[in-house]
């Protein structure tokens, strides 16, 4: 098996912004990390220059990914883009309004970041298996892989502020953690397709 066989300029933008998408992350984590650790005097100036990396990269992953995302064919035997991004905003609409009324939730940039998160990475694997590239075989295991980490965003998210200092901090760890781990998997799996 060769790695990055017949790769397309659409599917190095694939790629691209998946690999942004891991460092989009890994500075999410590190701005996360020095500026919520449970016990600091002091927050550091790294915070600034980690959220900085963090937004600065999140916008190239996602410009890189919807180049290559609208370059692939459309149809298939994939879900529709259209239909995807749809379900976003709708599921975006539905989990803003269950969480300020029911979970008593304060709104934060959170909340965005998964369903957009969830749906770039969905239309990536939509077009992918539309397209032939990934195999049900390969793309199974991702959508099994990115469901569970979107719900475990979720269910973080509607938590995080009834929990104390330090479970709190670990809370805010494990969707960040969840969501590199199928960023990973993906980038490896569309690197062997």
């Amino acid at each position: 098996m060769t790695a990055f066989r017949d790769f397309t300029l659409p599917l190095w933008q694939i790629f691209g912004g998946n690999l942004l998408m891991l460092a989009t992350l890994g500075f999410y984590i590190a701005w996360w990390t020095v500026s919520f650790r449970p016990n600091q005097a002091v927050r550091t100036d790294s915070a600034i220059f980690f959220i900085t990396a963090a937004v600065v990269a999140g916008l190239a992953a996602v410009i890189l990914l919807s180049a290559g995302i609208s370059s692939l064919p459309q149809t298939g035997s994939g879900i529709p883009v259209t239909a995807i991004l749809a379900g976003a905003a709708i599921s975006y609409a539905v989990l803003l309004a269950l969480t300020l009324i029911f979970f008593k939730r304060v709104v934060t940039s959170e909340l965005i970041l998964i369903i957009v998160w969830a749906a770039l990475e969905s239309a990536a694997l939509a077009v992918l298996y539309g397209s032939g590239r990934f195999s049900l075989a390969q793309a199974a295991p991702l959508v099994i892989m990115l469901t569970l980490a979107t719900l475990t965003g979720l269910v973080c998210y509607v938590i995080h502020y009834r929990l104390d200092e330090i479970p709190r901090f670990w809370n805010g760890l494990i969707p960040l953690a969840a969501d590199a781990g199928v960023v990973a998997v993906f980038l490896t799996l569309l690197a062997l397709s």
